[in-house]
């Protein structure tokens, strides 16, 4: 049930052919095992919204206009669902905008296809990706068993053993960063010469402003103006101090948009 409380899905499709990995039906068919799971999450969302259904279809017979624009917008979602169509495909009306929210169907939800593929392969397969496109989602290609490998390994040993087999990432780096450009977010950072980093994550597109707002309220209250400088010039300079003289680390107002990587220090009045 909390899986309707999630930002997205991430869909992790069997591609390798281990044999020691048994699947349920003996056979590797990756869309075949999306097929399935889609239509699970498609029965899944058409017996949340018969159930709704009933509900605001009692509300809607008093008048009230957003109720007979819910039930309506439900019925039309029902029939696509049946037809097997996901939510998405059924935008909410303008007299109910929240009708989407207030339901959170699965099948609404943006979707990563993560490909398991066997060691040696970093691609995701043409008919995944191809798949992921039709839907509007996105796809990466990890191996867990390199993965779990490699976690055995000493992390230079690790790495250096990427490094050969052209593996940029862990698999849950893969992951993350894939989720990340799903959502469309980017990752800011505070930190200072007497304080340990920490990242955060925001949207992308949105100001210096916000992200304070995500470090504290208070902080975003009394926003003064924020030192921004990116953490790959910071790493470089060797400091705030070789920033400061390398005229990197700078001053923004609280409508500068955040880029991703941004080591970001907000003045405030208390």
């Amino acid at each position: 049930a909390n899986i309707r409380e999630t930002d997205a899905i991430v869909h992790v499709v069997r591609v390798h052919n281990d044999p020691n990995v048994v699947h349920p039906e003996g056979r590797v068919d990756p869309l075949k095992d999306i097929e399935t799971i889609e239509t699970e999450l498609i029965y899944a969302d058409l017996e949340q919204a018969e159930r709704r259904l009933e509900r605001v279809s009692k509300t809607a017979k008093s008048g009230d206009r957003h109720a007979i624009a819910e039930a309506d917008w439900l019925r039309r979602l029902i029939e696509a669902l049946q037809s097997g169509k996901p939510a998405r495909t059924v935008p909410p009306p303008a007299d109910a905008p929240d009708a989407m929210t207030l339901l959170s169907p699965l099948t609404a939800k943006p979707v990563l296809f993560v490909a398991n593929v066997d060691e040696g392969s970093s691609e995701v397969p043409p008919a995944i990706l191809e798949h992921a496109r039709a839907q509007g989602a996105e796809a990466v290609a990890i191996s867990a068993r390199l993965d779990a490998e490699l976690a055995e390994l000493d992390p230079d040993e690790a790495a250096a053993m990427r490094e050969e087999l052209g593996v940029a990432h862990s698999g849950l780096e893969t992951v993350i960063r894939g989720a990340f450009s799903l959502l469309h977010l980017i990752a800011f950072f505070t930190a200072g010469e007497d304080k340990p980093a920490q990242s955060w994550h925001l949207r992308n597109g949105l100001s210096v402003w916000h992200a304070a707002g995500m470090i504290h309220s208070d902080i975003q209250r009394g926003f003064v103006r924020a030192e921004v400088v990116n953490w790959d010039q910071l790493v470089d300079a060797g400091g705030y101090a070789g920033a400061r003289d390398r005229g990197t680390l700078r001053l923004e107002g609280r409508d500068y948009v955040v880029q991703d990587g941004d080591v970001i220090t907000v003045r405030f009045t208390p």
